[in-house]
């Protein structure tokens, strides 16, 4: 056998097993074929992916009348809302019990502790944002005006206390500074949802509901303003039944993004790394928690539940 032969068997050789090792990759972590260039031999290996069996599952509580606006709290209690009940509850881990801490609730949605510990909350129904201290009385800090149905529907605190939340009606981000004062913050965004922050806060997260997208915008940290935005990711799954809902972030800067049957899991450019499957809930936000963050806690429009990653 010539040595041109030789190589060209070798080359066709390392094509057929390119094939069997990219066909047996999920999609989402295929990288790229082997590269021959130079005499050099480059393999990609695949990316391991979360998948539902590293999460373990427990149904914390059910039969819920649309459940949201989880957020942790470091003294060990998860807070968390009942829209069409009007109600917010406070659910202890150490305990595993369930108490209302506040009823007519305005329809509250999406919430958020601010820096003193006291909890912002969207009330879809009142159509303005409220602050409580816990065990307090409510106060309002932002209203809207005019005709029309729809409120708030979800919020965010930045380490020096900037409060932006979303306001599907309006079609708009709004800021709230440390003054008091309300302003714009992202104009103009139809089907707009949830809202998050990236853990450096220099990314300000946006969901478009229908359209299953996340958009992204950078951050002045000074001022609060944000640039024009780009998509981030798409969510890609059957059913129309539910949309992109709300978000969380871990310490590596991963986007969990609530959805139809689970839970999303993009990296910081926007590549989809794993999947919380929930198989026909309607999943409405999630948020992280437990002594070291350890446990997702993630809310359906029937139930509560958390995940923990499986550790091998």
């Amino acid at each position: 056998m010539t040595g041109g032969a030789r190589q060209t068997l070798i080359a066709d050789e390392l094509v057929r097993c390119n094939r069997a090792l990219q066909e047996s990759i999920p999609m989402m972590a295929r990288v790229a074929p082997f590269s021959l260039a130079a005499g050099l031999l480059l393999i990609f290996l695949p990316v391991k992916v979360a998948t539902a069996d590293d999460w373990r599952i427990v149904k914390l509580a059910y039969d819920l009348e649309t459940a949201e606006g989880p957020v942790w709290d470091t003294s060990g209690t998860l807070y968390f809302t009942e829209i069409f009940a009007q109600l917010v509850h406070a659910y202890s881990v150490e305990t595993g019990e369930f108490q209302v801490i506040r009823r007519d609730s305005g329809g509250a949605n999406g919430m958020a502790l601010d820096l003193d510990g006291r909890l912002l909350m969207c009330e879809m129904a009142g159509r303005r944002v409220s602050r409580m201290p816990i065990g307090g009385e409510v106060e309002i800090l932002w209203k809207t005006t005019g005709q029309g149905k729809g409120g708030p529907n979800d919020i965010v605190v930045s380490s020096s206390g900037r409060i932006y939340f979303t306001m599907p009606r309006h079609r708009c981000v709004y800021r709230i500074d440390h003054d008091g004062s309300v302003t714009v913050a992202i104009p103009e965004v139809a089907g707009l949802n949830g809202v998050m922050l990236s853990r450096d806060e220099e990314t300000l997260y946006v969901t478009r509901y229908r359209e299953r997208e996340v958009l992204a915008y950078r951050v002045n940290g000074a001022t609060g303003d944000a640039d024009e935005g780009r998509v981030f990711a798409r969510i890609e799954t059957a059913g129309t039944e539910h949309g992109a809902d709300g978000m969380t972030v871990d310490e590596d800067e991963r986007l969990y993004v609530a959805c139809l049957g689970g839970v999303w899991i993009f990296d910081r450019s926007g590549r989809e790394v794993g999947r919380i499957r929930l198989p026909g809930e309607n999943v409405t936000n999630c948020a992280f928690g437990g002594e070291s963050g350890e446990i997702l806690f993630v809310t359906t429009q029937r139930g509560l539940f958390s995940a923990r990653r499986v550790v091998e």
